[in-house]
């Protein structure tokens, strides 16, 4: 089919030449630029493969490409050599294929700040390959196909005789489309409010239609947000409209002390599910059925790029995802309010820490430690690693509860008389999902496809870790008042979700919608919350689960046991989930415009400069 489609491409560019009767320099030159321009349409036609074509009914689309691709051969002037192409050729095709792995997991372009954590991979190499796809090749090849067409060339001497003709060939190929998009930003009132317009109805348009550059380009604007009155204002107007606090209509035993666990890529279909007559979750299986349980199987995950530690900050902070890069990496030392400062508030002398098989520079988790209140972080050294697990061989799951076990047992960690928080974040279940053949507890036949077996199998692994972890520590008196919280950092199928879920076997197995579980064992409140609801409504949640209701910031979500709980949730795709049948549009917009407003009081630090009072 590709084959096809270049033999197409290069017919009408010949034809394209011979009606202009261009020289033999221009052709070469137009050629590098036409190879170039496919390149960056071959990124579209990928891209919009799991969006929507949309893009392609933008001009824009079109004369993005075709300005960079020109201003790219600018120095092959100058350079005259056919070194310059596949240099320039290969890092083009890095830029968009590394592009397209990330967009195959986090549905959006790199960050720029997220290019600055790159060294953050070297712990995820087995995830990275694994977003890669044979269509890839598509852009090497058109690299080796460009080499074959100039491949009797002389180069040097074609640009060196036409200099002066070939620069004014260039200059005519950047101004058309420069004035072109100039006219167009204009008539939208800048560049910004012409990017802007895309996010109402084309939210994932932006990257395909002004290319990665004017993404990154978009993102510096963003940076640029500063505090004024009006952002105070627009801030201040939305929270004025979030629904206050109802009271409970029962009583609430709050727990005393509290511990998270925070398990990677963990969904919540796989709960109460067999395949292959065996049961996926044996031992969540059967803490459901205990009495003093919660639990919510439709938590719509909302993090966007940075999966994992945007899964903290909901959870956390009520707060949803910033609209570009790592909250941690582009505003460290921001001030949060937090579960965690909550909890201390709420019990003078409680302490809290977090427990992960990660080294603490992995999305800078040691300031967020620092911004979200952590009294200890116990990152990868403070823990044996004698079960290897996961792409990275990490600390399995296993082990790795079993030693935050060990450690929450001591005095130090957990007193006996006093009051903890608690989180333990694993990361056995992080994608390609992979654990040693010693390691796996069930099996399935190769009638599944690969990725659902090898998913099935790692949550079923997590699940035994949890089972002894939560065996563990109800073998010790101290954890009698202690409430145990079970959920995912995010889904974990991305862009694959689709063929799984088509398969003929598949679609009984797993769900189409992208839900993480909200466990909570020893809960204050027996409930089984079959709506919908987001990940950004499990802090007020747990809020009122501890008994915490005088703190001032109840975030951007809504508790589930408030009576008045609507059952949706908005993605970040802006795509609405669940039931709004009785929701007015006011109030559907008020959701929508929650991510706005995060952004704003995370990038300005509103905190930080405005008291919060109980609203």
């Amino acid at each position: 089919m590709l084959a096809i489609l270049i033999d197409f491409l290069l017919e009408c560019y010949n034809c394209f030449i011979m009606r202009l009767k261009l020289t033999q320099t221009h052709k070469n030159l137009g050629l590098f630029i036409g190879f170039l321009f496919f390149k960056f349409i071959l990124f579209d036609l990928d891209w919009c493969l799991h969006t929507t074509f949309s893009s392609f009914s933008f001009p824009q689309t079109y004369l993005t490409k075709f300005l960079l691709a020109s201003l790219l051969a600018v120095p092959f002037l100058y350079i005259r050599s056919r070194w310059y192409p596949v240099v320039v050729g290969t890092l083009v095709d890095i830029l968009l294929i590394v592009n397209l792995m990330y967009f195959r997991t986090y549905y959006t372009s790199i960050p720029f700040d997220s290019y600055f954590l790159a060294g953050n991979l070297a712990d995820f190499t087995a995830s990275v390959f694994d977003s890669l796809q044979w269509t890839d090749l598509g852009f090497p090849m058109l690299t080796v196909l460009y080499l074959f067409l100039i491949r009797k060339q002389n180069l040097s001497v074609l640009f060196k005789e036409k200099a002066r003709q070939c620069l004014q060939f260039l200059i005519w190929c950047i101004c058309i489309p420069a004035l072109s998009l100039g006219g167009i930003f204009i008539y939208h009132g800048g560049y910004k409010k012409a990017y802007e317009s895309l996010l109402v109805h084309y939210q994932t348009c932006g990257t395909p239609i002004y290319t990665i550059m004017g993404s990154l380009y978009y993102e510096c604007i963003q940076d640029k947000i500063e505090y004024t009155p009006q952002v105070k204002q627009e801030i201040e107007d939305w929270l004025s409209k979030q629904p206050k606090r109802q009271p409970l209509p029962f009583q609430i035993e709050a727990r005393d002390n509290c511990i998270i666990i925070l398990a990677e890529s963990f969904e919540s279909w796989v709960l109460e599910k067999s395949a292959e007559g065996q049961e996926i979750t044996p031992n969540l299986n059967r803490l459901l059925k205990e009495e003093s349980v919660l639990y919510a199987p439709y938590v719509q995950t909302q993090v966007k790029g940075s999966r994992s530690i945007d899964g903290q900050l909901l959870l956390h902070t009520g707060l949803l995802p910033i609209n570009y890069g790592a909250f941690s990496a582009r505003f460290p030392h921001h001030t949060y309010y937090s579960i965690d400062k909550a909890f201390k508030e709420k019990h003078a002398g409680g302490g809290t820490c977090c427990l992960t098989v990660d080294k603490k520079v992995v999305w800078n988790v040691a300031i967020v430690a620092q911004d979200f209140g952590y009294d200890k972080l116990l990152d990868k050294p403070y823990f044996v690693l004698d079960e290897k697990t996961g792409p990275c061989h990490r600390l399995g799951d296993v082990s790795f509860l079993r030693q935050c076990g060990e450690k929450l047992a001591t005095e130090e960690l957990f007193p006996a008389n006093g009051h903890t928080l608690a989180q333990c974040v694993t990361y056995s279940g992080h994608s390609p999902f992979t654990i040693p053949d010693e390691s796996k507890r069930i099996h399935f036949s190769d009638k599944l496809p690969a990725r659902l077996r090898d998913y099935m199998v790692v949550a079923n692994y997590t699940d035994h870790a949890i089972g002894k972890f939560i065996s563990f520590l109800r073998s010790q008196k101290k954890f009698e008042n202690t409430m145990i919280v079970i959920t995912g950092d995010h889904e974990g199928f991305g862009l694959t979700r689709k063929a799984v879920y088509e398969h003929p076997l598949g679609k009984d197995i797993i769900s189409s919608g992208c839900f993480t579980p909200f466990m909570v064992i020893n809960s204050p409140v027996h409930l089984r919350y079959e709506k919908v609801m987001g990940q950004v409504d499990m802090y007020p949640t747990l809020l009122d689960l501890l008994g915490i209701d005088d703190y001032p910031w109840r975030g951007v979500g809504q508790s589930i046991l408030s009576p008045d709980k609507k059952a949706f949730a908005i993605t970040a795709q802006m795509e609405i989930v669940g039931d709004t049948v009785g929701v007015s549009p006011v109030e559907i917009q008020h959701a929508k415009d929650a991510w706005k407003i995060s952004d704003l009081i995370i990038s300005c630090d509103y905190f930080s400069k405005e008291q919060i009072t109980n609203f």
